[in-house]
């Protein structure tokens, strides 16, 4: 009896699995195909400036008080756009009298009657064949936005860009906030799940997993391909999400902006036409189609097939048939190709940045820059190199970012980050240890698969008019070069010759340098280290003080600027308190050196007992020079052996402190015959112009502004007009855009604020 009932179950669940046949042909075939058309990589193209003008689309179901307060604030963030605007308002299932009112009161305001509910997707589906501009505002008729909240979406509008998402929060303030805006997921291996983060601090728009279809902005013509793509998801939930992979995977952006607000009455809406079971059996039969399209759980195609014979008569109805099998076949091949060439979900919210533009409708140059640092805050001198050169050109160049180590980038980035049209964060290379390796180790490693992968994604993307890889560590990058872009690889040091018992490596180092454009050096000993055809001296500078800076103290107190993530920086300062610092200590008794050191590297484990004697200041966070610029007597440069220049130098000097150096340490400023660098020929041999200048106070004020002048040519303000000059004659090459170039005299140069 048992037997036979067993037996009889598994009939009848083969037998429910039959109609399903297709789709599970669909999610196999689907998988085949990705893993060849993957290597078969879109050539980017240009898209055409969108006309201005934004689309409020408002689907209502029999609420018309709720839709009264929607209205009224629609209309104010409407008035608040300097461009064409349209609200159109689709209500469906319900008597059009209800609306005599708010038609009357609003007559600018269009309208659409379908006697029949047509469920949200459905009354969105025909809303967008009525909407006139090239944006669409999906807004909820439960929904309240503030006067900015367009506004605020503005600047984001750009070829790359799918959806902006508005910040959301409920009315209801005592409720637990379970929906903002910022899409994220949770990876199960068992069913798809999605949520929505908690906003962070900061002003800078996020990447999104999907825009919410109650309260964003859509590109139309997109928006209007992926709602007919969508129809299984009728009548409401989910539909949105596939939207937004539908996105990504198409090579679009989703992003999620903090500083558009709007307000949501939790499921006002659906509640009043939809019993508590059903709302409940839609989320659920959706989020497995959901899971059926994307492939997003750990469920084999199998397992996913005999979740859909085991629900409820009504959910086996409503996914079968070839339809749905087309459907979902194209949704799941097209994720499956963009995973496969290197876009990862699981980092889409976490790992991006986005600032707006102040204005799209001009053409700039595209640079692209890659750096295997973080560079914000900028903790190091090269981190601070790249930061104030982009500041400065922001205005006249559109930079994007691409940059390793992204748990070291935080939303107090921002104020660097700012400049960026976008920034895009990998992390995983897996060098823990990387300060102590060698320059060859790092070249090895520090162009891995999956940077090299978000570049070849991001050339395509943003079609860049330039690739600037920064740090010769990422010169690998030059053997995957791919699209029309001209490459620029700026070194912040040469190490050709540097060493002598590899001799193959200079050999190595000039074939991956051949492979760009253009390099870009910070002093001439470096450049006379290259016989590349193309070398530009792109000096390192300093931030001239908006105010002449005041003399330096009279208390003897020295300052060293040495991030010790560049090993030479610890080196050196541990030489110099081994060898200068006794004897001047001997000299002056209340002697104080503060050492700006940054994060240690190993955590501060084992600090080495000179750093903690007495007068030693030891500084290990990030922060800003100026203050103790202010503070001391003097700054001190004890390096060995480096290449590039100091850029701490430079900025000493400008900030109107002297700064005694090694002549080593004094590279690329040797020759410039300022009057506030001295040099010695070692590290021991720096306490004798130290002692001197700390005794002959009116000698050390007269040099520190001596040079006011011919420290002009070192201000951040004139190297960004050479780098800029450089931007410029590779794009004549290219013969791209020409056009929309202004000559060097013309640029917006400065600080630039966004």
């Amino acid at each position: 009896m048992n037997s036979s009932s067993g037996w009889r179950r598994r009939f009848h669940s083969r037998l429910r699995k039959l109609p399903f046949l297709p789709l599970l042909a669909a999610l196999g075939l689907a998988s085949v195909l990705a893993r060849w058309l993957a290597t078969f990589r879109p050539v980017a193209g240009v898209v055409p400036q969108d006309e201005p003008g934004i689309s409020i689309l408002i689907p209502e179901r029999g609420t018309p008080e709720l839709l009264s307060e929607t209205l009224a604030a629609a209309v104010v963030a409407a008035d608040a756009v300097a461009e064409p605007t349209q609200i159109l308002v689709v209500v469906n299932g319900a008597d059009e009298s209800e609306y005599a009112a708010l038609r009357s009161r609003w007559p600018q305001i269009e309208w659409l009657f379908h006697a029949q509910p047509l469920g949200y997707h459905g009354a969105i589906a025909l809303g967008l064949r009525h909407v006139r501009h090239a944006w669409t505002y999906l807004l909820n008729s439960d929904m309240r936005l503030d006067p900015g909240a367009l506004f605020e979406l503005l600047g984001y509008r750009r070829s790359t860009v799918f959806a902006i998402a508005s910040q959301i929060f409920l009315v209801d303030s005592s409720r637990r906030r379970e929906e903002t805006g910022w899409t994220d997921f949770n990876w199960r291996a068992d069913r798809a799940e999605i949520y929505d983060r908690m906003p962070e601090p900061g002003e800078l728009a996020r990447g999104n997993l999907y825009a919410g279809g109650g309260s964003s902005l859509f590109r139309t013509a997109l928006l209007r391909c992926f709602v007919r793509d969508s129809r299984d998801y009728a009548p409401f939930y989910w539909e949105d999400a596939d939207w937004g992979i539908s996105a990504w995977a198409a090579g679009r952006e989703v992003l999620f902006c903090p500083k558009s607000w709007a307000w949501h009455h939790h499921r006002a809406t659906i509640s009043r036409h939809y019993s508590a079971d059903e709302i409940k059996r839609v989320i659920e039969r959706n989020a497995l189609l959901f899971d059926v399209r994307r492939g997003w759980s750990g469920l084999f195609p199998r397992a996913l097939i005999h979740r859909i014979t085991e629900s409820d008569a009504t959910t086996r109805s409503e996914l079968r048939g070839l339809g749905v099998a087309w459907r979902t076949f194209r949704s799941r091949l097209a994720t499956r190709i963009a995973q496969r060439r290197g876009l990862r979900f699981d980092t889409l919210a976490t790992h991006r940045y986005y600032s707006p533009d102040p204005d799209p409708t001009r053409s700039r140059p595209r640079v692209l820059m890659i750096s295997p640092y973080a560079i914000s805050p900028p903790v190091h001198g090269g981190a601070r190199r790249v930061t104030e050169l982009v500041e400065r050109l922001a205005g006249s160049v559109d930079f994007f970012l691409l940059s390793d180590e992204q748990s070291l980038y935080s939303p107090a980035s921002e104020k660097w980050l700012r400049h960026f049209r976008a920034t895009y964060l990998v992390e995983g290379r897996g060098d823990s240890s990387d300060d102590q390796a060698s320059l060859r180790q790092r070249l090895d490693r520090h162009a891995w698969p999956l940077l090299r992968d978000e570049l070849k994604r991001l050339i395509e993307l943003l079609s860049p008019d330039i690739v600037q890889v920064e740090f010769m560590e990422l010169a690998r990058l030059g053997e995957n070069r791919a699209g029309s872009a001209k490459w620029i690889l700026a070194l912040h040091d040469v190490t050709l010759g540097s060493a002598q018992d590899d001799p193959e490596f200079d050999t190595l180092q000039r074939a991956l340098m051949s492979r760009f454009d253009a390099i870009t050096v910070c002093s001439n000993e470096d450049a006379a280290l290259l016989d590349h055809p193309c070398v530009s001296i792109v000096a390192n500078g300093a931030t001239r003080p908006e105010r002449n800076p005041r003399p330096s103290p009279d208390t003897a107190s020295l300052l060293f600027m040495g991030p010790f993530r560049y090993p030479q920086n610890r080196d050196g300062i541990l030489e110099f308190l081994s060898t200068a610092w006794p004897e001047l200590k001997r000299q002056f008794v209340n002697l104080r050196l503060t050492i700006l050191a940054g994060r240690l590297p190993d955590d501060g484990a084992d600090l080495d007992p000179r750093l903690m004697q007495s007068g030693v200041e030891l500084v290990t966070r990030f922060v800003e020079p100026r203050y103790f610029l202010d503070q001391c007597s003097m700054t001190i440069n004890p390096l060995m052996e480096i290449r590039g220049s100091a850029l701490k130098l430079i900025e000493s000097l400008l900030a109107g402190r002297m700064c005694v150096s090694t002549e080593a340490g004094a590279r690329g400023f040797s020759d410039s015959h300022l009057s506030g660098l001295v040099t010695a020929n070692t590290i021991a041999g720096m306490a004798e112009p130290i002692g001197r200048l700390l005794v002959d106070t009116a000698c050390r004020h007269s040099s520190e502004t001596s040079d006011a002048e011919r420290l002009d040519a070192y201000s951040w303000d004139t190297i960004a007009k050479t780098q800029f000059g450089l931007y410029q004659s590779l794009m004549r090459r290219q013969r791209r855009r020409d056009t929309d170039l202004a000559p060097i005299s013309d640029a917006p140069f400065g600080i630039t604020r966004i």
